[in-house]
Order: C-alpha cells, then sequence, then structure tokens
C-alpha cells in the first residue's frame, strides 16, 4: 500500500469515529450544544491566557507569539491534555444536560397525562354513563352548595324537576335500547336549550333536575316552557312525540336540600296529574 493510500485510510477511519459523535451532537437541543461548544472555545482561550502567563509572567519569551508558539515539549502535552480535557468535559456537560432536559420534558407529559387522566376519573365519578349529563351524587352536592349560596349571599336559584311521560310504556313496547337512545336524546335538547351556567343532573331512571340560576325576581317559568316545547315539538327516533313534565320549586328563605327537593318532586307530580305535558310551579 502506497503512502498515500496509507494516509488515506487513516483518514477514513478517524472520520467514522468522530462521525458518530457529530451525529449525536445534531440530536442535542441547542442549550446543550451551546454548552459543548463552550468546551471547544475553551481551548483557544487557555493558549492565549497560557501563553500570556509565560511571556507576562514568567518571561519565558520576548514577544508574546514567543509564548503561544515557541514551547518545550512538556508544556506542549500539558496544554494538548487540557484542550481535550475541555472538549471532553463540555461534550460531556452537553450530553448530561441534554439528557437532564429530556427527563424533564417526559415528566412534564407524565404530570399532564396524569392530570388528564385524573380529571377523567373525577368526571366519571360524577357523570351518568348513559347519557353524560351529571349523575345523583353530584346533583346533592351541587344542591347543598346552591342552598348555602342563596342563604348565605343570596344567590337565587330555581330547581326544576322533570319527568319523561310514559317512559315505562316506551321500554316495554320498544326495548330498553330503544328507551336509552330517548333518553341520550332527551338530554341532547335539554342541554341544546338551557343556559351554560344551568346544570342537568339524571337522579332516576327517566327523572331529571336541572338547577336554574334566577337573577333577581327574574320567572323561571319561560325557560321551562322553552323546555317543554323543545322535547314536545319535534319526533324522536322509532317512537315518534314524547311529552315531558315539570315541576318548578324557586328557593325560599329558610329552605333546605329536602324541603326544595320535596317542592319540586310535588309539583311534577302535580303535572303529572293534571293530564302531562304541563309545568307546575310549587307556589300555585
Amino acid at each position: 500500500m502506497s503512502h498515500e493510500a496509507h494516509e488515506s485510510a487513516q483518514a477514513q477511519r478517524r472520520f467514522c469515529i468522530l462521525c458518530p459523535w457529530f451525529g449525536a451532537l445534531g440530536h442535542l437541543s441547542k442549550d446543550s450544544r451551546r454548552v459543548a461548544w463552550g468546551g471547544v472555545l475553551m481551548v483557544p482561550l487557555f493558549w492565549l491566557l497560557d501563553g500570556m502567563i509565560d511571556v507576562y509572567l514568567f518571561g519565558l519569551g520576548n514577544a508574546f507569539h514567543h509564548g503561544l508558539f515557541e514551547m518545550e515539549p512538556v508544556e506542549l502535552y500539558m496544554r494538548l491534555l487540557v484542550s481535550v480535557l475541555f472538549v471532553v468535559f463540555g461534550l460531556y456537560a452537553a450530553f448530561m444536560l441534554d439528557r437532564a432536559e429530556r427527563a424533564t420534558s417526559a415528566l412534564r407529559e407524565s404530570n399532564a397525562e396524569l392530570e388528564r387522566l385524573k380529571s377523567e376519573l373525577e368526571y366519571l365519578v360524577v357523570a351518568d354513563p348513559l347519557t353524560g349529563t351529571f349523575n345523583r351524587r353530584k346533583f346533592h352536592d351541587a344542591l347543598d352548595r346552591a342552598v348555602s349560596n342563596a342563604t348565605r349571599h343570596d344567590h337565587r336559584f330555581a330547581l326544576l324537576m322533570l319527568d319523561i311521560d310514559h317512559f315505562k310504556y316506551i321500554n316495554d313496547s320498544y326495548g330498553h335500547q330503544v328507551g336509552d337512545t330517548v333518553l341520550r336524546g332527551f338530554c341532547g335538547r335539554i342541554k341544546g336549550a338551557v343556559r351554560s351556567a344551568d346544570q342537568l343532573f339524571r337522579v332516576g331512571g327517566e327523572e331529571f333536575c336541572l338547577l336554574a340560576n334566577v337573577a333577581g325576581d327574574e320567572d323561571i317559568g319561560p325557560l321551562a316552557e322553552k323546555l317543554r316545547k323543545v322535547v314536545a315539538d319535534q319526533t324522536f327516533p322509532v317512537v315518534g312525540r314524547i311529552t315531558t313534565s315539570i315541576g318548578i320549586a324557586n328557593f325560599r328563605e329558610g329552605d333546605t336540600q329536602e324541603s326544595i327537593y320535596t317542592r319540586a318532586d310535588d309539583a311534577m307530580y302535580e303535572a303529572k296529574r293534571k293530564g302531562r305535558n304541563c309545568i307546575v310551579s310549587s307556589k300555585d
């Protein structure tokens, strides 16, 4: 093998050794690459500083370039060794920083996923799996807060009890799957008609409660009529038209969870006795 071929083979081997390092540097973050380049840039700074010390402090040369380029072999080896250490420690620090940044990023993603799963779990605890509305457990908590806010801060509200008329007939005639479809469609229409601050709860098989905020002397009757019509005026798949009976109980001073719920429930059963598909307020 000629001398030129031998040198070319050695250069290729050195290039193959360095390629993985340069490839790894390309995958580092911006801050990590800055740390790596910092180690490289420390080399010429070290040579300049060491040359200045040799010339101006120890008087080992007549000019600055003497201390920079004219040195004993031991001095050269020392400078080369320190230069290599700067580069190696710079690369090591860069890789460690990149590893720490990746671990931090993975931890943030894990925390975000845990928060998402926590939110989903909290929702599943208080949600009705069939209709997607809040369940009876959530209803009692929300009603307790509403009564407390109304008592302490005069935040008025009304409790509406809604019951799907002849729902047992629907289940018996068309099956429970059709009944489930009706329940989902009923909730979808009600939620589409109420205000964003109002909350709908499923408290029984076909019984639902709506907590509606009341501003001052606002009459909640028009909202109840809107809900009755949105159910009665449009057909449902398979079963056709259905209706709902609605009972209303406005919060009164001294009310408790039990008292306002009982008044809304009694008003709803009064609407049933009056022929269904109507609204009765507990004050009537």
